[in-house]
């Protein structure tokens, strides 16, 4: 499928009329004729290299397919259109809508509703660049240090020696560059799912800052969603559609 540029966003405000939402499969991964439109590192990562994010696409893993909504609505008698994860809006809902503008409609890639800051984006557009690269860091320290106690685990069950003494043959010589060696593949791996990622974090800030939401750089919205649950929300608040 083809995918929308961010190149070019607009905002359009105004009420929704007309709305129709499926829930449809189509690949949401970024590929190489993606390029030309984004300007970025294509995402044609296989499902064992994508991590946890990879959860989401496991169902479809063999086509590399998932399941999103297509949106077809009016916003104050323009027509709007396009792939959100998941769409919690209705007709009636006052939006702000980050939209470009094709031949005959507005292609959408975010919308939020300002009455009680609900957002939803492209799907897997949920970070821009700076919590991105913080969340990737936070995770390679955790894989690093769970390596690490398993590495500790394993010799003191194996050799049948304490935990310091263990910890004390890390910093054998011949141990510690192997120790070191396995700390920079992680690093490396690490790296590589980042740069992966990055072209969903670049369109996100995108749609953040057309949106007009707080901090466009900064914008985590995984993070801002946590406790901010309401009793009309679906299960899939605060993974595919967030609040702001």
């Amino acid at each position: 499928m083809d995918h929308p540029a961010p190149a070019g966003l607009v905002k359009l405000s105004g009420k929704i009329s007309n709305y129709t939402v499926t829930s449809e499969s189509a690949s949401f991964f970024f590929t190489r004729s993606d390029q030309t439109k984004l300007g970025l590192i294509a995402i044609a990562a296989s499902l064992a290299e994508m991590g946890g994010q990879a959860m989401s696409v496991a169902s479809n893993a063999s086509a590399m397919e998932e399941e999103a909504d297509y949106v077809r609505c009016d916003i104050d008698g323009m027509k709007v259109s396009g792939w959100l994860w998941r769409s919690p809006f209705k007709d009636g809902d006052i939006v702000d809508a980050a939209v470009e503008w094709r031949t005959d409609h507005y292609e959408l890639l975010g919308m939020a509703r300002p009455a009680d800051r609900t957002v939803a984006l492209y799907p897997h557009c949920s970070r821009s660049m700076v919590p991105h690269v913080k969340n990737a860091i936070k995770w390679w320290l955790y894989v690093s240090l769970f390596f690490d106690v398993g590495m500790l685990v394993l010799m003191s069950s194996v050799d049948e020696v304490t935990l310091e003494q263990a910890w004390a043959s890390f910093f054998d010589e011949d141990f510690r560059w192997f120790m070191l060696g396995m700390h920079v593949v992680i690093a490396i791996a690490t790296h590589d799912m980042t740069r992966r990622w990055a072209p969903f974090a670049k369109v996100a800030e995108k749609v953040f800052s057309t949106l007009g939401l707080p901090n466009p750089k900064s914008t985590d919205l995984v993070k801002s969603s946590k406790g901010r649950h309401q009793p009309n929300d679906s299960m899939e608040y605060g993974v595919m559609y967030f609040r702001y």
